[in-house]
């Protein structure tokens, strides 16, 4: 894992193609990123294999998002894409990228004019990577619904998220 500037805020993305578009980013502090690595990667141990939220026991999602809730992220923004009409997937994804950058990055608690966003690309910090996938799963399974309650939604774990798509902007978040 590369260490992080204090003025960096880490990126950490999954993009998701087949659903039909979805880009989920997760930011953190470059000061807490090595930490926030840590409890990541200690929270969700095993959890690489999950294909679905919904269908976990109601006391292991309590379990995750208990553990998850320690995670000093900044926010999670997740940008969905209309149903495909032909439309490349490279310009969705750097689309919802650009929407990433601008209106998520810009609403971040405490960012400062100074911060630089680094968004990671490669296998560095394992453990938000999978907090961003699982977080992802959680988003497209979640979407529409209003019944999950809040000790088993991972989006719980965040002060700041935003869910919609890429047209209509932010459709849901706080």
């Amino acid at each position: 894992m590369r260490q992080a500037a204090t003025d960096e805020i880490i990126c950490v993305t999954d993009w998701t193609p087949s659903a039909p578009g979805q880009l989920t980013t997760l930011a953190v502090s470059g000061e807490r990123a090595e930490a926030a690595e840590r409890v990541a990667s200690a929270a969700l141990g095993g959890t690489a294999g999950l294909t679905s939220w919904l269908e976990l026991p109601a006391d292991t999602r309590r379990r995750l998002v208990g553990a998850c809730r320690s995670v000093p992220t900044l926010g999670m923004h997740c940008v969905r894409g209309e149903e495909r009409t032909g439309s490349a997937p490279d310009g969705f994804r750097q689309a919802a990228a650009d929407d990433t950058a601008e209106q998520f990055l810009s609403r971040l608690p405490g960012r400062t004019a100074d911060d630089r966003p680094r968004f990671v690309t490669d296998s560095s910090f394992p453990g938000l990577r999978e907090l961003a996938r699982l977080t992802a799963l959680v988003c497209r399974e979640t979407y529409d619904r209003t019944d999950v309650p809040e000790d088993e939604d991972l989006l719980e774990i965040y002060e700041t998220y935003s869910v919609g798509s890429l047209s209509a902007g932010a459709a849901a978040g706080r």
